[in-house]
């Protein structure tokens, strides 16, 4: 066995890693989110985000069995390393997975990194899985728990009618504004503000992991590597009284090719909460999803499971457990 870093911008060698990532991730899982290697090498090769990237993979007789992906942030959390150990299940129990964990981890170290953190997909009502035991091996704690739950498309007729009136009969003076794509001039500097308080609002148990830096430059960046993604954005804010942002939701959608919809941020700010904004966001942006892409299969959403409030929110919108998502970190 041979382990080699990837070249970003070898497309036959990324997409032979792709593959081979793409089963060893998605083993054993429910229909698991994965990117298309068109978009992963979007992602991976952009030098304005806020991101650098390595890949490496582990080689037997010229095939690769394994693969590690490490994502370094540049502008916050620079003593992080969020990795992704995969390993081919035809190729698993020979000591493959062990290797890259400890070669990447002798590389992150070289770069000052004294953090490593990673992630556990834990199917519902299947047996423990495997990474628990790898993470424990290398020194990796459980932090965090999310749970993954799809909202299976189409709605319920009515159920969007009723949410709102119920959203409606506290939202009070806040008004709703939604948008397609870019984030409109007038809001950028807001906006890009509001998801910096994402981390730092949202729960996030034990991690040890600094609020993120946002912003115009980086929103812009981030809208950027979406459009080449062929990737649509829906969101939708919440205008206080005052003119500041409040909340906003936000989903994602692949143009072809996929029919799944990711829920992606989701914030009410603290001094905002309790006028039902959370669901009021919600509801606007589904609609504005069934009435311009139908045909789709379902929502994806994750959420930590001490967020009470926004849980709530999804099981009355319907969505439905289907995996643990659970990060741990080392450092």
């Amino acid at each position: 066995m041979k382990i080699s870093r990837i070249d970003l911008f070898d497309d036959a060698v990324f997409n032979a890693w792709h593959a081979a990532a793409s089963e060893g991730v998605g083993a054993g899982r429910h229909d698991p989110p994965l990117y298309s290697a068109a978009q992963s090498a979007v992602a991976y090769r952009a030098t304005d985000g806020p991101y650098d990237y390595e890949l490496y993979g582990a080689v037997v007789d010229g095939e690769i069995v394994g693969t590690v992906r490490v994502e370094l942030p540049k502008h916050d959390n620079r003593t992080l390393a969020d990795i992704e150990v995969a390993v081919v299940p035809a190729h698993r129990r020979r000591g493959i997975g062990s290797a890259l964990f400890e070669h990447v981890a002798e590389r992150v170290a070289e770069l000052g990194r004294t953090s490593i953190l990673g992630v556990v997909n834990q199917p519902i009502g299947a047996d423990e899985v495997p990474g628990y035991a790898f993470a424990s091996k290398f020194g990796l704690t459980r932090r965090n728990v999310e749970m993954r739950r799809i909202l299976p498309l189409p709605l319920p007729e009515g159920l969007l009618d009723r949410l709102e009136a119920k959203a409606a009969a506290k939202v009070g003076g806040y008004r709703l504004h939604a948008w397609s794509g870019a984030c409109p001039e007038e809001y950028a500097e807001q906006y890009a503000n509001l998801k910096s308080l994402l981390m730092s609002e949202a729960p996030n148990g034990e991690m040890d992991y600094e609020p993120e830096v946002w912003d115009v430059a980086r929103l812009r960046a981030d809208e950027k590597k979406t459009e080449a993604q062929g990737r649509d954005l829906l969101t939708v804010i919440a205008v206080a009284p005052g003119g500041e942002i409040a909340g906003h939701t936000q989903l994602a959608l692949t143009r072809e090719g996929e029919s799944r919809v990711y829920q992606w941020d989701t914030l009410v700010l603290p001094e905002h909460r309790g006028h039902r904004l959370g669901l009021a966001l919600k509801v606007a942006n589904l609609r504005a999803l069934v009435a311009g892409y139908p045909g789709r299969s379902g929502v994806e959403t994750w959420n930590a499971v001490q967020n009470g409030p926004m849980v709530s929110v999804n099981l009355e919108l319907g969505f439905r457990e289907v995996e643990r998502y659970e990060e741990w970190q080392r450092g």
